[in-house]
């Protein structure tokens, strides 16, 4: 029996659609819907935060956790039959950008975002005491929540994310305009190699190429 509801359902078919290697991770799959609920709360629009639980990694929706974890097979079907019949009651925007944040965000650094907002701060003791499905409450999403949620959309505008192309090397997600990336060579490829093993970055890293084709890292 699938307990998640048709909202996570038809967000997840979203993800799984469209991002299917971010929908393998459980821990990106929470991501995106958290991200998704707090851009709809920012946006004026009522979020569906219900079961939204408090785990030392951040937010979890436990109908979902529960779901995936467990009755996979079943999940998977429920989430692509609900997207395919309410594709129209996703907003396209916010699913987009949240998918972007998850896409160039390693796992860790998409905890560490989430561990910044009162809505799970208000309970750190209580989860990282080991204290079991730790309920957090709408109410604890407060100004500065927003301040942070208004910050990714101004980070992340929609004109950027629709024209960009990601490539993970190495635990780092390195974005490019769409029409650099179709100018990417072999070369290119083996030199953000190297440079993914020998530095340290911070994602998401930005890529453009110079008048002379060079790589320039921002």
């Amino acid at each position: 029996m699938i307990y998640s509801n048709k909202r996570k359902l038809c967000l997840s078919g979203w993800l799984k659609q469209h991002c299917a290697m971010e929908y393998e991770s459980p821990l990106k799959l929470q991501k995106f819907l958290f991200l998704y609920e707090s851009f709809a709360k920012v946006s004026g629009e009522k979020p569906d935060f219900d079961h939204l639980r408090g785990y030392k990694r951040g937010p979890v929706f436990s109908n979902v956790w529960g779901d995936y974890t467990k009755e996979r097979l079943a999940f998977d079907r429920a989430a692509e039959e609900c997207y395919e019949n309410g594709k129209d009651q996703i907003k396209e925007d916010w699913a987009q950008r949240s998918s972007f944040i998850v896409r160039t965000l390693s796992e860790k650094e998409l905890s560490e975002l989430t561990h910044k907002m009162n809505l799970w701060k208000a309970k750190e003791k209580r989860i990282l005491s080991g204290e079991y499905q730790v309920e957090l409450d709408e109410k604890d999403f407060d100004h500065s929540d927003k301040k942070l949620i208004k910050m990714l959309e101004k980070m992340y505008p929609m004109e950027m994310v629709s024209d960009s192309t990601v490539y993970s090397l190495n635990n780092y997600n390195f974005v490019f305009r769409k029409e650099v990336a179709e100018r990417l060579t072999a070369t290119h490829m083996d030199a953000l190699f190297a440079l993914s093993e020998s530095e340290e970055l911070h994602n998401p890293v930005f890529v453009e190429l110079d008048e002379e084709g060079r790589l320039i890292i921002d």
